[in-house]
């Protein structure tokens, strides 16, 4: 079992595409167990998961990606790179600003409720049922040269481009340097589950986060005084009793939409077009009744949560489980396991469309720190898989393509690539 978790933490191929036994053993012998590797507890089941998360009086989100050991990769090549001269300007924003402020993910009451307040608007329902005609468009674009073919590579030529142009347009950005925005989300999330990057992961870290503040930052001082309807003029004039955001917990909020907004939505969009290859009887169901694409979504996202689990740290001595935490430890509530938990979900490694409670998932994590953008995600998906089924058919693997690589993270968990091959429906 040890030896397994460790295997995921190293960010084994085999171990992080199907993590899914190792939770199911240590929710059995060991739910609440202590892993050296990570230098924290690992709680995997679901009733520990919702206690951890509920209570803010004894565990903190101020670490929510674990523990910060200084001797980790991570630390180790900041260490080496605060030696270059010319990497000095890159660690004065570092230590200056957004990497910095405990804003939203990372933040615990009262901050994050006064942050969360602030920026509730900014995803209010309104204004995302307006955004539906957007995200439609979108989709219909992405999908008019699909059209033209008989085979795609799902994450480049769909679920990276949909996400990501629907967050910078509802951002409130130009969607011609989407690469650039990709570039610096894809480089500001490495560190998460990534504890031990190379020195050249960690250089284009420090590189993206000064380009991003300084895009950013500038955005935020013209909407100040220009604000339109988007999410960065809701940021920039922001107020809860008076009070306005700094420009760290702005930046820090802005980065924190820019890769959530695109990151996790690419994985479960992925993870849909896979289950329907995967399972040729779907599309028909689907087809045949509609309402149950909501439903198929989210047993996606408990079958397979994108984000595996975040951390939290014991604020005392306390207890989970009967089992003993000390202040200061560590621990890695996987979403993943819980969602898994044959004690809240039947069958739980069986994929069932109709599953009457696959809404009770964890994959957007729960509480006080529940995903501000879920109905965001939940709407882009529905809306694309409305219209895949709408254009194409008899979506299949393409098995002598597809290597099934996942990113080397064990918080996060995507496909790198998934080919398909398909019939467009005329």
């Amino acid at each position: 079992m040890t030896d397994q978790l460790d295997a995921l933490i190293a960010r084994d191929q085999e171990a992080i595409g199907c993590p899914y036994p190792i939770f199911s053993e240590l929710r059995q012998e060991s739910p609440i167990h202590f892993s050296d590797k990570l230098g924290a507890w690992v709680c995997t089941r679901y009733d520990d998961v919702m206690e951890v998360l509920h209570d803010t009086d004894r565990f903190s989100s101020l670490s929510p990606t674990g523990p910060r050991d200084g001797r980790n990769g991570f630390a180790l090549a900041m260490e080496e790179l605060a030696k270059d001269p010319e990497m000095a300007q890159y660690f004065e924003t570092f230590l200056a600003n957004a990497a910095n402020a405990a804003v939203l993910l990372n933040a615990d009451p009262p901050e994050h409720r006064r942050q969360r307040k602030a920026v509730n608007r900014a995803f209010r329902p309104s204004r995302l049922k307006g955004m539906e005609p957007m995200i439609e468009q979108v989709t219909i674009d992405l999908l008019e040269p699909i059209r033209e073919k008989a085979e795609m590579e799902v994450v480049s030529e769909f679920a990276v481009g949909l996400p990501m142009t629907i967050i910078a347009k509802a951002l409130g950005v130009g969607i011609d340097d989407l690469d650039t925005f990709k570039k610096w989300s894809d480089d500001l999330v490495m560190p998460v589950g990534n504890p031990d990057p190379s020195i050249d992961k960690v250089r284009d870290y420090l590189i993206s986060l000064k380009g991003f503040n300084e895009f950013f930052g500038n955005l935020l001082i013209e909407r100040r005084t220009n604000p339109t309807e988007d999410i960065i003029s809701d940021v920039a004039t922001a107020e809860v009793n008076d009070e306005e955001l700094n420009d760290a917990e702005m930046l820090s909020m802005l980065q924190q939409f820019l890769v959530a907004g695109n990151e996790t939505t690419t994985k479960l969009l992925t993870n849909l077009i896979h289950r329907l290859a995967v399972d040729s009887e779907l599309e028909d169901k689907l087809r045949s009744n509609p309402d149950l694409i909501d439903n198929f979504i989210e047993e996606g996202l408990r079958y397979e949560a994108p984000v595996g689990g975040l951390f939290r740290m014991a604020k005392e001595d306390t207890k989970v489980n009967d089992v003993e935490i000390k202040a200061g430890e560590h621990l890695w509530v996987i979403y993943a396991a819980a969602n898994r938990d044959p004690e809240i979900f039947d069958n739980p490694d069986d994929f069932l469309v109709d599953r009457e409670n696959a809404r009770e998932h964890l994959a957007f994590g729960h509480g006080e720190h529940y995903c501000i953008g879920a109905l965001l995600a939940r709407k882009e998906a529905r809306i694309a898989i409305q219209l895949l089924l709408a254009n194409i058919e008899n979506i299949q693997l393409i098995e002598e393509k597809n290597k099934y690589e996942y990113e080397e993270s064990f918080v996060l968990r995507g496909l790198k690539e998934l080919h398909v091959s398909y019939d467009v429906i005329v």
